[in-house]
């Protein structure tokens, strides 16, 4: 064979071995359009009885938007909803907080407007926003309702405080918070005053350290304190006149307690998250 012919031939390979190389390490570098992620907590307690819980979230994404799944450990499916935009507004369509409804909204100049049709027999519309403009945040859920839920947050100096206003039909839940860094301590506090136990809401601030007070009478207050350094805290919390102290230690994935309700029996218990 002619030697021109062999060396364009051997050219002609190892450019297409090449190629293929690179296509190959493209495919593989290439995002995945499904994500998987979870939440797994388990505590067991000095009496010996195990709870767990899993919710394992599932997200497929695509140019026009995403869907995103939620299971529990028994593979029941809790939220399931669709995020797309819809020329310059996001919509969102589904189950989300075991409601199901459509959400259309915007953001412009910092304000977040989004308005809420809820399906099924309770068919209702509402109307949230939400502002942020440096250090504070307002939000408001069914701002245009009587019965409404109404946060704020501000961090000025190093003191966070926040606080919360929920009008029901039955009554208005108010909800103070503050927390402060004193010397390598984190020092917080939280005041409630509660006429609707039935929707009282913890969510992830401050205040969250009154625990569940679903089970609070209406027309009480509710208050509590805590002081973390490092992976220790102890805090307490008065619910109906009974104070309760729990003293913590974190380390890696455990969480160990202990809990003593004023007038009751105190309890151990190890507590595990694992986040995938």
């Amino acid at each position: 064979m002619n030697k021109l012919l062999k060396t364009a031939m051997v050219g002609v390979t190892a450019l297409g071995v090449s190629t293929l190389s690179i296509a190959a390490e493209e495919v593989s570098q290439a995002p995945s359009p499904i994500s998987v992620s979870g939440t797994y907590e388990g505590t067991i307690t000095d009496s010996g009885t195990y709870t767990d819980t899993l919710e394992v979230v599932v997200v497929g994404s695509a140019p026009a938007g995403a869907v995103t799944i939620k299971l529990d450990k028994t593979g029941t499916v809790g939220d399931l909803y669709l995020d797309t935009k819809v020329l310059m507004l996001d919509v969102q369509l589904g189950k989300v907080d075991s409601v199901n409804g459509i959400r259309v909204g915007t953001t412009v100049a910092g304000v977040t407007v989004s308005a809420h049709q809820v399906s099924g027999t309770n068919q209702r519309t509402t109307l949230d926003a939400g502002y942020t403009l440096g250090p504070i945040e307002l939000s408001g859920v069914d701002i245009l309702d009587s019965a409404r839920l109404m946060s704020a947050d501000v961090n000025v100096a190093g003191i966070d405080l926040g606080g919360s206003y929920q009008k029901t039909t039955v009554g208005a839940n108010t909800i103070g918070d503050a927390g402060i860094e004193v010397a390598g301590f984190q020092v917080e506090g939280a005041y409630g005053k509660i006429n609707d136990a039935s929707v009282t809401k913890t969510g992830t601030s401050k205040h969250a350290l009154l625990g569940v007070m679903t089970t609070a009478t209406n027309g009480t207050k509710v208050y509590g304190g805590k002081v973390s350094m490092g992976d220790l805290s102890a805090k307490v919390v008065n619910l109906n006149s009974n104070n309760t102290y729990t003293v913590a230690l974190a380390r890696d994935l455990m969480t160990y307690s202990y809990e003593k309700v004023s007038g009751g029996d105190s309890t151990v218990s190890a507590g595990v998250v694992f986040k995938f």
